[in-house]
């Protein structure tokens, strides 16, 4: 079974799938948890080893595993992202990750030049509401059942409070003056309807935030799309996510 060693002495399973440059795929769970997303989740990583892995090396993960709620920081988690590379055999590596995976992949490359291209969905990458998301996180905490109105298992709900710190630990942190430091490739796309909410509340307006930032976004070199009609969850879908990014990753780091 493959793994790579975690920061806190715990394992992350992975997987390799196809040859060619190599791409990891942060929300593609090769093993995800019991859940009423499951077949989802295992249908999406399946389109997406298919959809690539005939001209990509493939890395899915099963990620952050055992909770890591006080040392579950920016650093961190770059550093364990940087261990399933090492442990995968591979140097440099296109990213692609879906909502908090795309600020892990935005945090990445702000570390380490051996991210080759960079793709994110669900997440702005200026104007973050990071702010919003620590107190989202804390909030959820204490939650019991998820937006279906089934329980969250126990396994889950165990995992939540280390956001809080990976958010807490992000304090500060100031997105635009960041942008100058991330010189590979970017894209970004997102629903336009692309909201998070908490019951009837509005935590925050994905959608709307890259919408509002698209012309500076474009003007540092991000392919930017905002899809009409999507929520939050819609953009996930494989064939949405498939093509934009077949064609980014062709387009840039594909077999020459």
């Amino acid at each position: 079974m493959p793994v790579a060693a975690a920061h806190d002495g715990g394992e992350t399973y992975f997987e390799v799938h196809g040859e060619g440059p190599a791409v990891v795929l942060f929300n593609a769970d090769p093993r995800p948890p019991d859940h009423p997303l499951r077949d989802h989740a295992v249908r999406f990583a399946e389109s997406m080893v298919r959809g690539l892995g005939d001209r990509y090396r493939v890395v899915l993960m099963s990620y952050p595993g055992r909770p890591k709620d006080l040392t579950f920081t920016p650093d961190n988690v770059s550093d364990d992202m940087l261990r399933v590379a090492d442990a995968a055999g591979i140097d440099g590596f296109a990213w692609w990750g879906y909502s908090f995976g795309g600020v892990v992949g935005m945090q990445l490359a702000l570390r380490t030049e051996r991210v080759t291209a960079l793709a994110m969905t669900g997440f702005p990458p200026i104007g973050g509401p990071y702010a919003e998301m620590l107190r989202y996180s804390r909030a959820l905490a204490g939650v019991e059942v998820d937006a279906f109105g089934a329980a969250i298992p126990e396994e889950q709900r165990a995992q939540l409070p280390q956001f809080a710190t990976f958010y807490e630990a992000m304090a500060g942190f100031d997105d635009r003056a960041a942008q100058p430091r991330i010189t590979c490739p970017r894209l970004c796309f997102v629903g336009g309807e692309d909201r998070i909410t908490a019951g009837t509340e509005l935590i925050t307006d994905i959608g709307g935030a890259v919408e509002r930032h698209r012309a500076e976004l474009e003007a540092l070199g991000w392919s930017v799309e905002v899809i009409p009609g999507l929520d939050h969850f819609g953009a996930t879908a494989a064939d949405v996510v498939l093509p934009r990014l077949s064609g980014f990753l062709d387009h840039h780091v594909g077999p020459r």
